[in-house]
């Protein structure tokens, strides 16, 4: 297991991307859905938490709402449409009343509502495109969602790509049903292993032998 996490990780060093690292453009999504909700302040980070008399911290009412009618609109428009185990891509413009907030501060609200509807977790989550704007009569909330694949993956926990998940050997107790680390890894694992173990066989066949001293 150590030597297919070493191998995973050497993997995992070459494909990184750097500083010099830029997208060409937007992905080439498979599907495409857009809504809207109504603004309100209640979606910022900023607004999420209360203190009750006890001392404890609450969501407010007002958050709560809001978040159940960002997952509402977002199921009515996926209509039944199958979310594939993958990336998802999200678009986002906040249309505010003034100047006052930020569009970074709703995204957290908003990702909460999307979970809450797709049951796919938001690490898997893109932002696509996030942009704002200053509207003075009926500001929205307007969210776009796609996928550019409908392939189920799941990222391996030594290499850390993103692969099918016939890429992993299979396991029942898992929430996927495969394990968490990609054949690949668990193969590489074992050629290392094999040259470690041949390698100090070779080395005990080289030396002396103590009783011919």
């Amino acid at each position: 297991m150590e030597l297919s996490r070493q191998a995973g990780a050497e993997h995992n060093n070459a494909l990184k991307r750097g500083i010099t690292w830029r997208d060409p453009g937007a992905p080439n999504l498979l599907w495409l859905v857009r809504l809207c909700v109504p603004f309100s302040y209640a979606a910022s980070k900023n607004h999420l938490y209360t203190m009750r008399r006890s001392g404890h911290v609450a969501l407010r009412r007002e958050v709560v709402a809001k978040r159940r009618e960002i997952a509402l609109a977002v199921r009515d428009a996926l209509a039944g449409r199958r979310v594939a185990h993958n990336k998802l891509w999200i678009d986002v413009l906040v249309q505010k009343p003034d100047h006052r907030g930020d569009a970074v501060n709703v995204i957290d609200l908003l990702c909460d509502a999307i979970k809450d509807a797709t049951g796919l977790d938001d690490r898997w989550y893109c932002i696509r495109q996030l942009d704002w704007e200053i509207v003075k009569n009926q500001p929205q909330f307007f969210i776009g969602l796609g996928q550019d694949s409908a392939t189920d993956c799941q990222v391996c926990s030594y290499c850390g790509q993103v692969k099918p998940l016939d890429a992993f050997t299979r396991k029942a107790r898992t929430p996927l049903g495969v394990d968490r680390v990609c054949r690949a890894c668990r193969r590489e694992g074992r050629v290392l292993a094999a040259r470690c173990a041949g390698g100090r066989a070779l080395q005990a066949r080289s030396a002396p032998d103590p009783q011919e001293n």
